[in-house]
């Protein structure tokens, strides 16, 4: 069997027989989501754009400078996760066997994010550039200064204390899982899905559902590690507080009620987990 370019040789999820991981895994409940992943591959550069293309042009100013926001914002923010995603496993190693490999995983899900919306950067809103790191700089000038930010300076440095065995696995989970993909991505998303409702960009909708199943099965392992750890409550708060400021990054481009629920969501999956105070029903 071919080697997985983004599992490392010898990393113990792969190289570790199934019948022994329970053996070693501190959660061996995290093996379902092998089970998950491989049920949602997809292929970023099978999807066809061309109609996509042929439309942008004619949609309305306004309806068209949401949608280069929140596109170029993935751009970046795709790009960023995957690139800072590989200290997050190796810090992993020292927790689970099981948590690594979902890591060395879900890294391979963000790559293939990031192949998408480079593609739709390149093809459908034409941003100049003849790499996928000149698109990502001409992306950059789309994107509100709060959401760079987050994902050019806040997730590299914690990447880089996980590197230094400063900080722990579970402070990453809350950072990237909790209030990056479940609170800004899935706030954007949908605020995307809103904007391509109309049917008008059919390639682009198809590339962002597919995401959007991929960063479900992200955000409930993320949920996962921090209930088998027993997270404790008084972190919580917390997180809530900078999931809310975190999603409001997008500036304008995603309304009010679209972040509040993302946040909301992001605090009904911690109730139901077990780790917070129950959330009054909408």
């Amino acid at each position: 069997m071919a080697q997985d370019p983004y599992i490392p040789a010898g990393a113990g999820g792969l190289s570790v027989p199934i019948a022994d991981r329970s053996e070693l895994s501190i959660f061996p409940r995290l093996s379902s989501y092998s089970q998950i992943v491989a049920k949602l591959q997809w292929e970023p550069m099978a999807i066809d754009l061309a109609p996509d293309a042929e439309a942008w042009s004619g949609l309305a100013d306004e309806h068209r400078r949401r949608l280069t926001t929140l596109l170029a914002g993935f751009r970046v923010a795709e790009d960023s996760v995957a690139e800072h995603l590989t200290p997050f496993a190796d810090r992993a190693e020292h927790v689970d066997t099981m948590m690594m490999w979902i890591f060395f995983l879900q890294r391979r899900d963000e790559d293939r994010h990031a192949r998408f919306f480079d593609r739709v950067a390149a093809e459908v809103l034409r941003l100049p550039g003849d790499t996928p790191a000149e698109r990502r700089e001409a992306a950059r000038e789309h994107v509100p200064a709060g959401f760079l930010e987050l994902f050019e300076e806040r997730l590299p440095a914690v990447a880089a204390e996980l590197a230094a065995g400063s900080t722990g696995i579970l402070d990453g989970v809350r950072l990237y899982h909790m209030v990056l993909e479940g609170a800004v991505f899935t706030a954007g998303q949908r605020a995307l899905l809103g904007e391509l409702a109309d049917g008008a960009l059919p390639g682009v909708r198809k590339g962002v559902e597919n995401v959007e199943r991929d960063e479900r099965w992200h955000v409930g392992f993320g949920v996962r590690c921090l209930t088998e750890a027993g997270d404790p409550d008084a972190l919580l708060d917390d997180v809530l507080a900078r999931a809310t400021d975190a999603a409001g990054a997008w500036g304008d481009v995603v309304p009010a009620d679209t972040r509040e629920y993302a946040v909301n969501l992001c605090r009904r999956r911690l109730t139901i987990a077990g780790l917070g105070d129950a959330l009054p029903a909408a």
